[in-house]
């Protein structure tokens, strides 16, 4: 099946007031009329691809999940590879897969060791990019999670990922092996899955864009209200276009990670909450800038659920979002 390129090719971003590739006013827009939810969105990393090889002589069918700290101040960046996870099923494309069709301020490539062959390449912007920009990035340090989905590779592979500057000069990169049958990559995905719920489903994953809906700030209690605000927000997102139209190639699956708390943080107003994914209000002391630091707990929340893209819906009557563009 195949589908416009600029919406398969996104996987990671947050949403309502974006301003990098993706407009969203329609969440905006419910932000109102869904009282005590709001909206963010964080979309996991996935890239258009475009090349001519079979996608099954090189991966499996499967997920190489790639966690990353990327470090630094607003001199100098540097990027340490976190941790690899193997999850049981890719639901990218499968064609098209080793030219970079989108520009963003950081670029990942896989080449296959023996061969040196590319056989796969992203782009993504980051939040700790967006940070080196602010005023203290000039006084301090600091480390910020990053992962990213990559297909399965069946030999050994070599993953390049480089950071860039607003010239697009790189400005720190990595280089690393990966060896499939490391007993040392976290196997995940296969059991303790989280509680969900399908509001649409067209197809396999194989065939359609998969997009999950997370509950933030809902806790155990308030997940019929989380089902509910979900169903809401696929119902707002299918109401403009191009998603309107293209309605029949999503799936969208409503993911219950639950919280201990019920709403988020706001700690402008010295309101700290226990959530799923740590989100808050108040980033780089923007009072309504929410987002959520904490990438490796959302992406661990959806570990056996096939997806593409991540919707978190933050359990609050605030005001506010933000936007990142990560794939």
């Amino acid at each position: 099946m195949t589908f416009p390129d600029n919406i398969r090719a996104i996987h990671n971003f947050y949403c309502i007031n974006t301003n990098n590739l993706i407009e969203c006013p329609i969440f905006a827009e419910n932000a109102k009329t869904m009282k005590k939810t709001f909206i963010f969105t964080l979309c996991s990393l996935f890239s258009m691809t475009v090349n001519a090889q079979n996608f099954s002589d090189y991966f499996e069918d499967k997920t190489l999940r790639a966690d990353y700290i990327f470090t630094g101040d607003a001199k100098k960046q540097e990027v340490y590879l976190d941790e690899l996870s193997s999850l049981p099923q890719w639901a990218g494309r499968k064609h098209h897969l080793a030219e970079l069709p989108l520009a963003g301020n950081g670029e990942i490539t896989m080449k296959d060791k023996a061969t040196g062959e590319t056989i796969y390449r992203t782009s993504f912007s980051s939040l700790f990019q967006e940070w080196v920009s602010e005023e203290e990035a000039s006084r301090i340090k600091r480390g910020f999670e990053n992962s990213f989905l990559l297909p399965y590779p069946k030999k050994e592979a070599v993953v390049t990922i480089s950071l860039k500057d607003v010239y697009h000069k790189v400005n720190a990169s990595l280089t690393h092996e990966i060896i499939p049958n490391d007993i040392l990559i976290h196997q995940r995905g296969t059991n303790h899955i989280t509680p969900h719920r399908y509001l649409l489903q067209n197809g396999n994953a194989a065939d359609c864009i998969d997009v999950a809906i997370m509950a933030e700030g809902y806790t155990e209690k308030e997940m019929d209200i989380f089902y509910k605000d979900a169903q809401t927000a696929c119902d707002a997102l299918f109401s403009h276009e191009p998603f309107k139209k293209l309605k029949d190639k999503f799936n969208i699956v409503a993911v219950a990670s639950p919280s201990e708390d019920s709403g988020v943080s706001i700690p402008g107003q010295g309101k700290w909450k226990s959530t799923a994914v740590s989100s808050h209000f108040n980033t780089f002391y923007s009072d309504r800038y929410l987002t959520t630091s904490r990438v490796k707990s959302i992406h661990n929340w959806l570990a056996g659920i096939p997806y593409e893209h991540i919707i978190i819906l933050a359990n609050t009557d605030t005001y506010g979002g933000g936007g990142i563009y990560d794939g």
